[in-house]
C-alpha cells in the first residue's frame, strides 16, 4: 500500500513537473503584427495582458516585458511589442532592459548584504553599527581642486545615503549627474561630459551641501554614486561582479552594467527610443548628434544609481529571494526588516509613504466598513445622522504586509517594480519613455494593481 502511494505521489509530482515544463516553455508570438506578444501566461491573468497593450498603443512605446510572480511562483513572463522596430524584432520575456533609477534598491540589498558578512566576520557587532559608519571614511578620492567645502561631509553615514538623506538637493542645487548641471561641472573642470562618478563625487566634495547629514531626505542620484564605491572598497571586488556574485546563487544572471552607446547595445537587450517628436543631442561621449537614449547621460557613470540592465523575471526573483520564498534569503529577517523600516525623519513622522532604504514603502490603511443602508425616519425627518468615523491611521506593519517598490526613468527607458501585499510581485520594463510620464507611470501603477485585484484564481505552476 505506502509502495503504491508513493508510485501515485511521484507520478503526481512528475505530472505537475511537465504541465509546468509545458507552460513554461515560450510559444510562438501571438498578437498581432504590430504588437506581437511573446512568453507565458494564463487564462486568469489575461487582464495584466489588458494593461500593458493598451500603454503601449496610448503612448506610443514601441515594446515593454512583464514578469508576475505569486507567493514564490513565476505564472506570467511575457515580451510585448518590438525590441527593435527597424528589424521587427519582438520583444522576448527575458530581454534586457535599462533599469534606470530601478538600480538603486539593487545597490540597497548589495549594502546591506556587505554589511551582514561583515557582521558575520565580527568586522562590526551588528547591522545598525555597519548602517551608522561615515561613508566618507571609505572613500579614497581628493577633493576636486584639494580641499573639502564642507566638513559634514564626514558626517554622512551609510544609512543617510540609502534614504537620500546625505546633504544633497537637486532641487536646490541642480543632479550633478544630469544635464544642464553635468555640462556646467564639465566646463567648470575643462573635461568632456563623459565624466565618471569619480570625478563627479570629486568635484561635489568642493561644493557645499544644501543641507545637515540625515536631517531630512532629498532623493539623489550623487549619494548612490558614493554606496557604489564603499561597496569596491569593502568587497575589494568591482560594484558589477560584487552584485553579480551576490545574485548568482539565487539563479540570477541577466543583472550587468548597461552602455551609453547603441553600438554597445548587450545581447539580449532591446533597443531604446525617445518619445515620437524627442529631440537629438550631442552626446555626451563625442560630441556627435544622437537620439537622447544614447548620449544625453553617460551611463558608465551611473552604475550603482541608475546604470543596471535586467529582465523582469530576475527582478521578480530577487523580490522573492529577499523574502525567503526560494531557498535560503537573500537578506536575514532582521536585515528585511531593516531595509523596510521608516526612517527617523521629521517628514515621514505621520506619512503612509516614505523611502527606507532603497525602496518606497507604503503602508496599507484598512478600507473603513461600509455602512448599512439608512432606515428612514419618515418623510423630512430631522434625525441627525452622523458620518461614520475614519479608522485612526495605520504606520506600522510587518514586510508581509506592505507594499515595497521602486521605479525608473531615463530618456528611452521607463521601469516599475512592484511588491503588493498578499505576495504578488510585478516587474514591467518599458524601452520607451513617454513626454507625459507622471501620467504614464501613474496609469501604469494603478493598472497593475486592478489588474492583480481582478484575478480569481491563481496558476499553481512555476516557471522559475
Amino acid at each position: 500500500m505506502l509502495r503504491r502511494l508513493g508510485t501515485l505521489l511521484g507520478l503526481f509530482t512528475l505530472t505537475g513537473w511537465a504541465l509546468a515544463q509545458t507552460l513554461c516553455v515560450p510559444p510562438a508570438p501571438t498578437g498581432t503584427p504590430n504588437r506581437p506578444i511573446t512568453g507565458y501566461s494564463a487564462a486568469s491573468l489575461e487582464a495584466y495582458d489588458r494593461v500593458i497593450q493598451r500603454l503601449l498603443e496610448r503612448y506610443q512605446i514601441p515594446g515593454a516585458a512583464l514578469a508576475v510572480a505569486k507567493d514564490g511562483r513565476l505564472v506570467l513572463s511575457r515580451g510585448y511589442g518590438f525590441a527593435d522596430v527597424r528589424t521587427k524584432e519582438p520583444v522576448q520575456p527575458d530581454a534586457l532592459f535599462r533599469l534606470a533609477s530601478l538600480s538603486k534598491p539593487i545597490t540597497a540589498v548589495a549594502v546591506l548584504h556587505l554589511g551582514e558578512s561583515l557582521v558575520f566576520q565580527g568586522v562590526y557587532p551588528d547591522l545598525n553599527s555597519f548602517l551608522n559608519e561615515k561613508a566618507f571614511r571609505f572613500i579614497n578620492i581628493p577633493p576636486y581642486g584639494g580641499q573639502m567645502a564642507d566638513p559634514r561631509l564626514k558626517q554622512i553615514t551609510l544609512r543617510d545615503l540609502l534614504q537620500h538623506s546625505g546633504g544633497w538637493h537637486r532641487g536646490w542645487a541642480g543632479d550633478p549627474m544630469f544635464r544642464p548641471t553635468l555640462s556646467d561641472i564639465a566646463r567648470a573642470m575643462r573635461r568632456p561630459e563623459r565624466l565618471s562618478s569619480r570625478e563627479l563625487i570629486a568635484f561635489m566634495m568642493s561644493r557645499k551641501l544644501q543641507f545637515a547629514p540625515g536631517s531630512r531626505s532629498a532623493y539623489s542620484n550623487l549619494g548612490y554614486a558614493v554606496l557604489g564605491l564603499v561597496i569596491e572598497k569593502l568587497s575589494g571586488q568591482p560594484y558589477e561582479s560584487y552584485v553579480q556574485t551576490m545574485l548568482r546563487p539565487l539563479g540570477i544572471y541577466s543583472v550587468r552594467a548597461g552602455k551609453t552607446r547603441l553600438q554597445e547595445r548587450l545581447k539580449g537587450e532591446v533597443r531604446y527610443y525617445d518619445f515620437p517628436g524627442g529631440p537629438l543631442v550631442r552626446s555626451v561621449v563625442d560630441g556627435t548628434l544622437v537620439n537622447r537614449p544614447y548620449g544625453e547621460f553617460y551611463l558608465e557613470a551611473h552604475t550603482a544609481n541608475g546604470g543596471l540592465v535586467a529582465s523582469a523575471p530576475d527582478l521578480a526573483r530577487l523580490v522573492v529571494a529577499l523574502e525567503g520564498l526560494r531557498g535560503p534569503p537573500l537578506l536575514s529577517r532582521e536585515a528585511l526588516h531593516e531595509m523596510l523600516r521608516r526612517p527617523r525623519l521629521a517628514q515621514y513622522e505621520k506619512t503612509t509613504r516614505y523611502y527606507a532604504l532603497g525602496w518606497g514603502v507604503r503602508v496599507p490603511q484598512p478600507q473603513p466598513a461600509t455602512p448599512p443602508l439608512a432606515v428612514a425616519a419618515g418623510q423630512g425627518s430631522s434625525e441627525p445622522r452622523n458620518p461614520p468615523e475614519k479608522p485612526p491611521l495605520v504606520f506600522s506593519l510587518s514586510p508581509e504586509q506592505l507594499e515595497w517598490s521602486h521605479d525608473g526613468a531615463f530618456a528611452g527607458s521607463r521601469t516599475l517594480l512592484l511588491r503588493l501585499p498578499g505576495g504578488v510581485v510585478l516587474a514591467a520594463l518599458f524601452n520607451s519613455r513617454p513626454w507625459n510620464d507622471w501620467s504614464f507611470i501613474a496609469e501604469l501603477r494603478r493598472g497593475l494593481e486592478n489588474a492583480t485585484q481582478m484575478v480569481q484564481t491563481w496558476p499553481d505552476y512555476d516557471c522559475f
